[in-house]
């Protein structure tokens, strides 16, 4: 409806927030794709930049809301290039090794690596500290959580900090696991910081 208000015709991201009374409210629009737009592509089975660029083109959608389908559950990790132990400070330098988890996609799920390093590339201070997305499916949250913690300890970088260890620790967490938490999840479990130990 939004879009429609406006007459906005291509790719566009509504960011709201949900109460605990499930009351929904709304906070922006963003005229392009987020980065965890993979989420949505392996609920759904859509490639939403072809899709993008498909309606640039000129193209109508061939399909419709109605269509679209949810299956499964995804989640996404950033993998910054920051120390968790040192209060996610920025860590810069050369990636001495860059190995991501094997990408993969069969019954039991999908593990999927999007990127633009490799092995001795610079990780400057000039750019973003997105190293990589790493994003899973499965049948279900339990069986993402579980393959998102699986390709987190796979994943190995070294020459630079990255937030893995602290990623990794939230896949364990049972309050994370359950599913019953809020924005005030990490100040409430971690208030002096992250510690692996």
């Amino acid at each position: 409806a939004l879009a429609r208000a406006v007459n906005y015709e291509s790719a566009g991201t509504v960011e709201f927030v949900v109460g605990s009374d499930k009351s929904f409210y709304f906070l922006e629009m963003n005229t392009r794709l987020q980065v965890e737009h993979p989420v949505t592509e392996l609920i759904t089975g859509i490639d939403l930049v072809e899709q993008m660029i498909r309606v640039a083109a000129g193209e109508k959608l061939s399909f419709t809301q109605a269509d679209i389908k949810l299956e499964g559950w995804a989640m996404e990790c950033r993998i910054n290039a920051e120390d968790p132990f040192r209060g996610f400070l920025p860590s810069t330098g050369r990636l001495v090794k860059f190995l991501p988890p094997k990408e993969t996609s069969d019954a039991s799920g999908t593990t999927r690596v999007d990127t633009g390093v490799y092995d001795g590339g610079e990780i400057s201070m000039f750019y973003d500290s997105m190293i990589a997305k790493l994003i899973v499916h499965g049948k279900d949250r339990a069986t993402a959580i579980n393959r998102m913690r699986d390709a987190l300890n796979a994943f190995v970088i070294r020459g630079i900090s990255s937030n893995i260890p602290f990623q990794a620790a939230l896949m364990q967490h049972p309050r994370f696991q359950s599913g019953n938490f809020n924005t005030g999840f990490i100040a409430e479990e971690y208030p002096k910081g992250f510690d692996a130990s």
